[in-house]
C-alpha cells in the first residue's frame, strides 16, 4: 500500500505541471484520461515488479528443494502461442532478466524442465521486439556459459528451417553468433541438419523452405557448405529419379496428356499467385486446389498417376528453379575473382563427379552445372575438362566414362555460351582419340570376343556426331573441315568397327544426312547393308560367309547391351516448365539448327528425346 500511496501521491504532483508545459497541444487528452494513462503505465511496472519477485522467489525456494513454482513457470512457459493464459511478453521478458543475472543458479537439474520450455518457446521470433531482444540475450548467455545446452538450441534452430527465410534472421543471427564463438559445433549441426532435412513426400513449401535455408547457411558456414550442398543434391535426384520412374510407366499418349495437364496445372498456379500478389511459396494451399481441378473428371488409374506426377514435378521445378537463382547471385565475377565463386563451383564439380554423374534416370539435376558453367569462358573450361578427365581416365569404371562422354555430346550439342574454339577444341581431342583407337585395336574386331568390348569407342563416336549434327556449321571453314572431319568420318565409318551399325540408329540417320547435304560422307549404302543383315540375324537367316567375326551377327542379346549407350542424352529438352524457361538463354533447340534437315522423315533426334 505505501508504495500505490507514493505512486498516487507523484502523479497527482506531477500531474498540473505537465498540463502547463503541454497546454494546448494535448487539449484533446483531459485531466481524468492522463491520470488513467499514467496508472496504467504505474500498473503495469507495479506487476512487472510483482513478477519479478515472484520468478526470484522461485529461484530462492530451489535452496530449500523446493521446485514448484519452478515447475508452474515451465508448465506456463510450454503453452501455445493461442492459449489465453500463456505468459505476456512483458513477464516473459522479466522472466528472462531474472534467469539471464542467475544461470549458475539454473544450472541443476530441478531447472532443466524450465530452460527446455524457455529455448523452445513456440514461435518466440514473432514476439515483440523488446521481448525478442531479450529472447537471444538469454540464449547467448545460456549457451556461453552452460555450453552443454548449444547443442540442443542449435537442433531446436534448424528444425525450424521450415520456416520461410523471412521468418528465420534471428535463427541465422544466432548460428552465426555460436558458429563464430564455438566453431567445434559444426559437428554436430551437420547431423542436426541431415536428420531435419523434410522427406521427399513432405510439402513443397516445406522442402523449399528448408533448401533455401541450408542455402542461407552456406553463406556464413563455409566449414558446412560441402555437406548443405550435398544434402540439396541428395534431395532433388530422389525427386528427379522418382519422377522419371513415374514418367516411364505411362505410355506416350498419356504422357502427352500429363504434359498438357501440367501446364494448365501450372497456369493454374501461375494465376493464383498473381491474383494474391504474394510469394509462390507462401499461396502454395490455394493455388494446389485451383491446380487440382485440372484433374477433376480424369479415369481413376490417371487422376492417381497425374496427381504424382503433378507434386513431383513442381516440387523439382521449384526447388531447381531457387538454386539456379541462389547459384545466379553467388557466381558473379567478382565472386570469382575473389575465390568465393570458384569454391562454389568445385563444391558442384565434386558433387556432379560423386552424384550426379553415376546415377541413371535423372533428366533434370545435371541443368545445375549445364547452367552454372555458362556463367563465365573459364567455368565452361573447367567443367569440359573434368569431362574429358572421367571419359578418358582409365582408373574410371567404364560405365563412368561412357556417361561422361554421353555429357560430352550432350553439352557440346546443346549448351549455348560456348564458343567455337572450346566446340573445336572437343572435337579435334575426340578426333584424335578416335583415330588412336582404331589404330591400335582395328585388328581385335575379328578376334573372339563381344561387341561390348568397344563400347568406350561407339560412345565417343556417337558423342562426336551428336555434336556434329548441331555443330556442323562451326566445323566449316570455307572448302575446307576443321579437324579434317571429311577424311576422319570416312575413315570410321568404312573401319571394321562399323559404328553406323552400333551407335544410336536415330543419331545416325540424322547424321548420315546431315554429312551428305554437306558433302562430307556418304553413309546410307552402309546404314541399308547393316540393317539388311540384322534383318537376317534377327530371322535366323545371318550370311555363313566370312561369319568367323563375332561382330558378323546381330542379334537380340547384343543389341541389349547398348541400350543405356544409345538412349541417353543427358541434356534432353527439359519437361519442367519454370527451369525450362529459365534455361532458355542457355540453351540450343534442335529446332534452332535444324534448318532444311527438318521434314516429315527427319524427327530423329525428336525421337531421341522421347525414347529417352
Amino acid at each position: 500500500m505505501m508504495a500505490v500511496d507514493n505512486a498516487a501521491k507523484r502523479s497527482s504532483n506531477e500531474l498540473p505541471v505537465a498540463k502547463e508545459t503541454k497546454k494546448r497541444r494535448v487539449e484533446f487528452v483531459d485531466a481524468q484520461d492522463g491520470q488513467k494513462m499514467r496508472n496504467s503505465e504505474e500498473n503495469a511496472g507495479f506487476s512487472m515488479k510483482l513478477y519479478s519477485k515472484y520468478v526470484k522467489n522461485a529461484l530462492e525456494d530451489l535452496d530449500g528443494n523446493d521446485a514448484s513454482q519452478i515447475d508452474t513457470l515451465a508448465s506456463q512457459l510450454s503453452l501455445g502461442a493461442s492459449d489465453p493464459l500463456r505468459i505476456s511478453p512483458e513477464n516473459f521478458t522479466v522472466l528472462l532478466r531474472v534467469l539471464s543475472n542467475n544461470i549458475s543458479k539454473i544450472d541443476t537439474p530441478t531447472c532443466t524442465s524450465l530452460i527446455h520450455s524457455v529455448i523452445s518457446f513456440e514461435k518466440w521470433w514473432e514476439l515483440p521486439a523488446t521481448a525478442l531482444s531479450t529472447y537471444i540475450f538469454f540464449v547467448k548467455i545460456l549457451c556461453s556459459s552452460l555450453p552443454k545446452w548449444w547443442q540442443e538450441v542449435s537442433y531446436l534452430l534448424i528444425s525450424n528451417f521450415v520456416l520461410p527465410p523471412e521468418k528465420t534472421q534471428q535463427h541465422h543471427e544466432m548460428l552465426r553468433y555460436f558458429l563464430r564463438t564455438t566453431p567445434s559445433s559444426t559437428a554436430f549441426i551437420n547431423s542436426d541438419i541431415t536428420k531435419l532435412f523434410p522427406n521427399k513426400n513432405d510439402t513443397k513449401r516445406n522442402l523449399l523452405n528448408y533448401t533455401s535455408n541450408l542455402l542461407i547457411l552456406t553463406d556464413y558456414c563455409k566449414e558446412l557448405r560441402f555437406q548443405c550442398w550435398s544434402l540439396i543434391v541428395e534431395k532433388v535426384i530422389s525427386i528427379d529419379v522418382e519422377l522419371q520412374n513415374e514418367l516411364d510407366e505411362l505410355d506416350d499418349d498419356l504422357e502427352e496428356d500429363i504434359d498438357d495437364e501440367l501446364d494448365d496445372a501450372e497456369s493454374a498456379q501461375e494465376d493464383a499467385v498473381q491474383i494474391m500478389n504474394v510469394p509462390n511459396s507462401d499461396d502454395e494451399d490455394e493455388s494446389d486446389r485451383e491446380a487440382d481441378e485440372i484433374f477433376e473428371g480424369e479415369e481413376e488409374y490417371n487422376v492417381e498417376i497425374s496427381q504424382n506426377i503433378k507434386e513431383l514435378s513442381f516440387k523439382l521445378d521449384a526447388i531447381l528453379a531457387l538454386i539456379t537463382k541462389k547459384l545466379s547471385q553467388s557466381l558473379t565475377p567478382e565472386s570469382l575473382d575473389s575465390g568465393d565463386g570458384v569454391a562454389i563451383f568445385n563444391t558442384l564439380v565434386s558433387l556432379f563427379r560423386s552424384h550426379i554423374l553415376p546415377t541413371y534416370y535423372t533428366k533434370s539435376i545435371q541443368y545445375i552445372m549445364f547452367h552454372v558453367s555458362q556463367q563465365q569462358p573459364e567455368l565452361m573450361d573447367a567443367f569440359l575438362v573434368t569431362l574429358i578427365d572421367i571419359a578418358f581416365t582409365t582408373t574410371e569404371i567404364i560405365e563412368k566414362r561412357i556417361k561422361a562422354l554421353q555429357y560430352i555430346g550432350s553439352f557440346i550439342a546443346r549448351a549455348k555460351k560456348l564458343t567455337n574454339t572450346q566446340i573445336i577444341f572437343v572435337a579435334s581431342y575426340l578426333t584424335s582419340w578416335l583415330n588412336r583407337y582404331v589404330l591400335e585395336r582395328e585388328e581385335e574386331v575379328t578376334q573372339h570376343g563381344g561387341v561390348e568390348r568397344f563400347k568406350h569407342f561407339y560412345a565417343a563416336f556417337q558423342a562426336l556426331c551428336y555434336i556434329f549434327c548441331f555443330r556442323h556449321a562451326v566445323f566449316r571453314n570455307g572448302d575446307k573441315w576443321e579437324c579434317d572431319l571429311d577424311k576422319f568420318f570416312q575413315w570410321m565409318v568404312l573401319s571394321k568397327f562399323n559404328p553406323l551399325k552400333y551407335c544410336n540408329e536415330n543419331v545416325m540417320m540424322m547424321f548420315a544426312r546431315i554429312a551428305q547435304h554437306e558433302g562430307l560422307v556418304y553413309c546410307f549404302s552402309i546404314i541399308e547393308n547393316n540393317n539388311n543383315e540384322r534383318l537376317r540375324g534377327i530371322t535366323g537367316k545371318a550370311k555363313t560367309e566370312g561369319s568367323s567375326s563375332s561382330m558378323s551377327n546381330w542379334t537380340l542379346a547384343t543389341r541389349q547391351q547398348f541400350i543405356d549407350l544409345q538412349s541417353y542424352f543427358p541434356y534432353d529438352p527439359l519437361f519442367l516448365k519454370t527451369y525450362k524457361r529459365m534455361m532458355r538463354e542457355y540453351y540450343i533447340e534442335w529446332s534452332d539448327v535444324s534448318r532444311e534437315y527438318e521434314s516429315d522423315e527427319s524427327e530423329e533426334l525428336d525421337d531421341i528425346n522421347k525414347e529417352s
